[in-house]
């Protein structure tokens, strides 16, 4: 172990003892409320990641290549394709190539033979077959029409017709590869001639051009149908626009090409993701650090309502995934979104997706908004609501229902504090000063461009205090962002903090113990890259009902690597 790994382990050993956080009179700050406690001296750049100099490395130095199909494969498995990522010199951007099993002129002779056979014979509809299922039996038949026409293949070329045959017909074609990637966020096509680019959750890389492209109308059109189809939906040159979901969960908008398409089909895929971000993530990719974090942990656990601002790509999502994680794990949660992203590792969760009707014409029936799933969730008696996105009349009832004494968090588009309230006070929201009241914690992220490559950061974590139309919003700015220094601060002390310790028999130092605490415990799953979200659930989980013996835990693995390191 490093030797900076190793004062990282004696510093985050001494978070420990409440001591380490006691201030003199001429140390505590005048202002009101109780502060966030720093780490001692813990340096966040000793935890074992990414090197500042790694991390600071423009993308021309980007070069990396991870298996597509399958993404995960077993030791000797065949991996079929691959994603490149790479600095491309002559277009001075970075690129994403797909990099699948080369065709020749006779593989594709012979594909194309086998695809026309199999489409006369089908006996089953793929979408209601599992996938692996769909693969097993379309195998079958491949090798059913090999024998019955006496197609001679050698094995190479046996692979490559298999693969393909499952990529067009099972999956969604050329776009399948992109679909397999779990560090994809988005997939767009904005037309003919031009390349699919894809939104990787990786911020430093941002939106990204693939080697994916459509050059021939009549395919691109058939690929809009075809998603249709998935979707259950259908798409015409009369009813040209698509909103739909994929088998897999992810949110499907497209249009048809017509007059209103000039550069041909187009469509954006909002992709469902199995594996979803956490703190620790957020962690890595410094989005926020512990102090942050810990205090975040707290308003949740305290069932204050949070709202997450910012503008498009920001990680609004990702940020409302990674902090319901600080949910207490018997909570009852109702989540209610247009597509589904969030995944939860708690057994008290209801999830809910609003849906379009069916059809495509304006009196379309069978429609469920969110407006009708946050009325009807009520009635479920949740103690968390989580609303993926609010726009319109789903902001009302959901602060309506904040104000009934549930605890609620959602996403809103803005990327200011004034902007946020001219959204939330006028239409189609329209919320009044009293139930703008009942909410408590803002936080402000945005996507920064730094140089040449793109980061997310917090911007500023606010306490609503007071608002009217005439004096405005009062609120506590907690925690700003330094955008020279890149680092975070705490720019006053947080006065929802001296409200809980107005409400419960905690004092400052209690609070700040258990601050310190949760910093602890962070930093921990930080350094062990403990980052997959059923695991981080766990570890706070259980640190919710026996903190001492997680704490524990926490010391005698630190201890155990310093006599490590001894010997």
């Amino acid at each position: 172990m490093n030797p900076g790994m190793q004062n990282l382990i004696k510093r985050l050993q001494r978070l420990k003892h409440p001591e380490r956080f006691e201030q003199s009179e001429d140390e505590r700050e005048d202002s009101p409320g109780v502060s966030v406690p720093i780490p001692g001296d813990f340096d966040p750049e000793t935890v074992e990641q990414e090197s500042e100099e790694e991390q600071n490395e423009g993308l021309e130095d980007t070069d990396i290549t991870y298996p597509l199909t399958p993404t995960d494969p077993a030791e000797g498995e065949t991996v079929y394709a691959w994603a490149h990522i790479t600095w491309d010199e002559h277009e001075e951007e970075l690129v994403y190539r797909v990099i699948e099993p080369q065709r020749t002129p006779r593989t594709d002779q012979i594909l194309d033979k086998i695809k026309n056979i199999l489409e006369s014979s089908f006996d089953v509809d793929f979408n209601e077959l599992a996938t692996d299922e769909a693969h097993e039996y379309l195998e079958d038949k491949i090798d059913h029409i090999i024998d019955k026409y006496d197609i001679s293949l050698n094995g190479k070329e046996q692979q490559i017709i298999r693969y393909y045959a499952k990529r067009d017909f099972v999956g969604l074609g050329k776009l399948q590869p992109l679909m397999n990637d779990t560090e994809v966020e988005d997939v767009s096509c904005d037309g003919l001639n031009i390349p699919v680019y894809v939104d990787h959750r990786n911020p430093k890389f941002g939106s990204i051009k693939t080697s994916v492209m459509w050059t021939e109308a009549e395919e691109l059109n058939s690929f809009v149908m075809k998603m249709a189809q998935r979707c259950g939906k259908s798409v015409s040159v009369a009813n040209p626009l698509l909103d739909g979901s994929l088998p897999d969960g992810s949110r499907v908008q497209a249009t048809l090409a017509t007059d209103i398409a000039r550069k041909g089909s187009n469509f954006t895929i909002r992709r469902f993701t199995e594996d979803p971000l956490t703190p620790v993530h957020m962690m890595d990719f410094e989005t926020e650090n512990a102090q942050v974090l810990s205090y975040l942990w707290f308003m949740i656990e305290h069932e204050k309502s949070t709202l997450i601002a910012g503008t498009t790509g920001a990680g609004k999502t990702s940020q409302l995934n990674a902090l319901s994680l600080f949910i207490k794990p018997e909570k009852k949660i109702v989540s209610i979104e247009d597509t589904p992203e969030l995944r939860l590792p708690h057994d008290h969760w209801v999830p809910e997706v609003a849906r379009s009707g069916f059809g495509s014409s304006a009196e379309e029936g069978g429609e469920v908004s969110l407006d009708n799933l946050l009325k009807e969730s009520l009635r479920q008696r949740p103690e968390f609501i989580i609303v993926g996105e609010v726009r319109g009349e789903e902001a009302y009832i959901l602060f309506q229902q904040m104000a009934t004494g549930h605890t609620g968090m959602s996403t809103i588009h803005a990327d200011s504090l004034g902007m946020l309230m001219d959204r939330l006070t006028t239409n189609p929201i329209d919320l009044s000063p009293s139930l703008i009241e009942t909410l408590d914690v803002v936080m402000l992220i945005s996507r920064i461009r730094r140089g040449d490559t793109y980061i997310r950061r917090i911007k500023g974590i606010y306490e609503i205090r007071d608002y009217d139309e005439k004096r405005g919003l009062q609120a506590n700015k907690v925690f700003g962002w330094d955008p020279e220094e890149d680092e975070y601060y705490q720019e006053n002390n947080s006065l929802i903090l001296d409200d809980i310790k107005a409400e419960s028999t905690m004092d400052e130092d209690d609070i700040q113990k258990e601050l310190a605490n949760r910093q602890l415990v962070l930093n921990y799953m930080q350094d062990q890259q403990i980052k997959n979200f059923q695991d981080v659930g766990d570890v706070i989980s259980r640190y919710y009902y026996n903190p001492d013996q997680v704490l524990g835990d926490i010391d005698q693995t630190f201890n155990s690597e310093e006599k490590n390191i001894d010997t």
